[in-house]
């Protein structure tokens, strides 16, 4: 049992941040709304927001499962990892709300600004929760090993996201293309991961 945390281990952190990603995926599915009419214009009306619930539900996946490798290979917590888990998942939560808004305005620039500055604020989250746990867990060999390729996929996750917030006033096509590279970044998460 570990007393500064009141008995909470890893387990039951990431059953708690399990659920929460699964509500957000529910909520962000449940904005896409079948067209009424079976024509072309309807369905081609819907693309965009289409093409922003897959980017976002790529997002987040992606998240949860490096969420999972890092929970996995770093079992000592405290409660500066669950308050920056929290903190982690709230920006995550934030996502159907972008999402929704950044499709129904068909990617209008301050709705790829506000998406931009969300997967920003998410990606900080991620890497004080990572760097958190690297530290309690720092006497853990293969933390060690894999926490410097953590933090380099996340700093280009962080400045890309970062660059597309200026970029969407700009050329939002090229604002997108910033923020697809973190989800062609982390789709695989470190293999050494897989070891532990």
């Amino acid at each position: 049992m570990d007393q500064e945390t009141g008995g909470m281990h890893a387990d039951r952190l990431a059953a708690f941040s399990d659920g929460v990603v699964a509500i957000i995926i529910t909520i962000m599915v449940l904005e896409l709304h079948a067209p009424e009419t079976a024509d072309r214009t309807a369905l081609t009306h819907l693309l965009p927001i289409m093409a922003s619930y897959v980017l976002s539900f790529l997002l987040v996946a992606i998240y949860w499962v490096n969420h999972h490798h890092l929970l996995h290979s770093n079992r000592r917590i405290g409660r500066d990892v669950l308050w920056l888990n929290i903190h982690w998942l709230f920006w995550l939560s934030l996502f159907p709300f972008a999402t929704a808004y950044i499709g129904n305005t068909r990617g209008a620039p301050i709705a790829v600004m506000m998406y931009a500055g969300l997967g920003t604020a998410t990606a900080i989250a991620f890497r004080l929760l990572g760097v958190s746990l690297s530290r309690r867990n720092a006497e853990n060999a293969v933390v060690s090993l894999i926490a410097p390729s953590r933090r380099r996929k996340n700093t280009v996750a962080l400045l890309a996201n970062a660059a597309a917030i200026p970029t969407a006033m700009i050329w939002t096509p090229l604002a997108f293309a910033f923020l697809t590279l973190p989800a062609l970044l982390y789709f695989l998460p470190d293999a050494r991961a897989e070891t532990i």
